[in-house]
C-alpha cells in the first residue's frame, strides 16, 4: 500500500486470481450474451489482481450531472494516470503488470477485500461509502493476499431504500440494476439506436447553457457515504 499510496491511491487490495472462478459469471450490460472473463482467462501467468480505488469528492458527483463527460476526463483520467505509473514500478521490480478494463471491477474489488456491493450495486467501502473509482492491474508478482468478502453478500442497507426511490428510471431492485432502464447506459446509446428513447432516457434539460446528461443520484442519496 505504501507506493500506491504516494501516488495518490485512496485504497488498495490484493484479490486472488483463482477466487474469481468460485463465483457465476458477470453478464456484461452491452452485451447481453456475453459475460466478463476471468484474470487467468485474460493472462493465464497472472497471480495477483491490484485493485485500486480513488476517493472522489462530493462536489465532483454533484459537477457530473451538469458537464457532459466530465466523469471521463477528470478521475478516470487521474485515475489511469497513476495506474500507468504503478503499472511501470511493478517493471522496474522486475514483475510484469498489465492494466486492464476486461475484469468486473466490482468484483474484484470486493474479492480484494474493498467492501460489499450495495443495493445500488455499487461497492461500498466502510470508510468512503460508494464514492470511489477503481482501476485494476494484473501482475505476476506473489503478493499477500487481503481478506475477501463473498460478492454474494450484499452491503448492510438493510431496510434502507433511498437508491431505488430516487432513481428516474426504476432500473434498481433487490441489489440489481436493470440497465435497459438505467439512464446512463442508454444515454451512452449501449442498448438502443432509437434516438427517441435514448433522449428520454438522458432526460436533457437546458439550464443557463449548460446540458445535464448525467444520474449520480443513486450514489448521492446513499447514507452508507455519509460515514467519510
Amino acid at each position: 500500500m505504501g507506493q500506491a499510496t504516494k501516488m495518490g491511491f485512496s485504497l488498495l487490495g490484493i484479490a486472488d486470481p483463482g477466487l474469481f472462478e468460485r463465483y457465476p459469471r458477470i453478464r456484461k450490460p452491452a452485451e447481453s450474451e456475453k459475460y466478463w472473463p476471468h484474470p487467468h482467462e485474460i493472462w493465464p501467468e497472472c497471480r495477483s489482481v491490484v485493485v485500486l480505488g480513488l476517493h472522489c469528492r462530493e462536489e465532483v458527483f454533484d459537477a457530473l450531472v451538469r458537464m457532459d463527460n466530465l466523469w471521463g476526463s477528470f478521475y478516470y483520467e487521474i485515475l489511469s494516470h497513476r495506474e500507468y505509473r504503478l503499472r511501470d514500478w511493478f517493471r522496474e521490480q522486475g514483475c510484469e503488470a498489465r492494466i486492464t478494463d476486461d475484469v468486473p471491477v466490482k468484483r474484484a474489488a470486493v474479492l480484494a477485500g474493498l467492501g460489499h456491493v450495495g443495493r445500488n450495486s455499487l461497492v461500498a467501502h466502510p470508510q468512503h461509502g460508494s464514492n470511489l473509482r477503481f482501476g485494476l492491474l494484473l501482475t505476476d508478482a506473489e503478493l499477500a493476499f487481503d481478506e475477501p468478502n463473498d460478492p454474494l453478500e450484499p452491503a448492510p442497507c438493510g431496510d434502507c431504500r433511498q437508491c431505488e426511490d430516487v432513481c428516474p428510471g426504476a432500473a434498481i431492485s433487490n441489489y440489481r440494476v436493470d440497465f435497459s432502464r438505467c439512464i446512463i447506459p442508454a444515454a451512452g446509446g449501449w442498448l438502443s439506436d432509437d434516438e427517441d428513447k435514448i433522449r428520454e432516457a438522458r432526460r436533457i434539460q437546458q439550464r443557463g447553457g449548460v446540458v445535464e446528461v448525467e444520474c449520480n443520484l443513486c450514489q448521492k442519496t446513499c447514507p452508507l457515504n455519509e460515514a467519510e
